[in-house]
């Protein structure tokens, strides 16, 4: 007599098939995903989230500018050599300050970026920073 799964059976065993292979592209930064007549190659990134950090001291507007253009340079400068692979402020002036999103291996690695921005070494920035996939070629309209 064979095994018949049943409906929930059948639910458990494509979960199971679904976190192994979500398991095998975590082991990995890219893997394919095929949903219909579409290919899918996906890319694991990291995605930070700038939020306001704990020194809220107010800065004279000099030194404002200064740290803001050493921000700036900094982030050109991981674009530039294609770690930084999009980035930009929040509008609203809320606790969100914005974003960055960083095609590095390790998620350390973009920790060691982040610490030598001028703007965390002042506590004036924290950050979260999450992995994120995405279809690789994607770009914004």
């Amino acid at each position: 007599m064979g095994i018949v799964p049943t409906f929930g059976g059948m639910r458990i065993l494509i979960a199971s098939l679904l976190a192994l292979s979500f398991h095998t592209a975590w082991a990995q930064r890219t893997f394919e995903y095929t949903t219909a007549d579409t290919t899918y190659h996906m890319k694991q990134y990291w995605f930070v989230l700038f939020t306001t950090g704990s020194d809220t001291t107010r800065l004279d507007s000099v030194t404002s500018a200064t740290l803001q253009q050493a921000h700036l340079d900094h982030q050109a400068m991981q674009a530039d050599r294609g770690l930084i692979v999009m980035a930009g402020p929040f509008g609203d002036n809320g606790s969100w300050r914005g974003l960055l999103l960083y095609d590095c291996d390790t998620k350390e690695e973009v920790e060691g970026y982040l610490q030598q921005d001028p703007f965390v070494r002042r506590r004036k920035l924290s950050y979260e920073i999450h992995p994120w996939w995405g279809a690789i070629g994607t770009t914004l309209p």
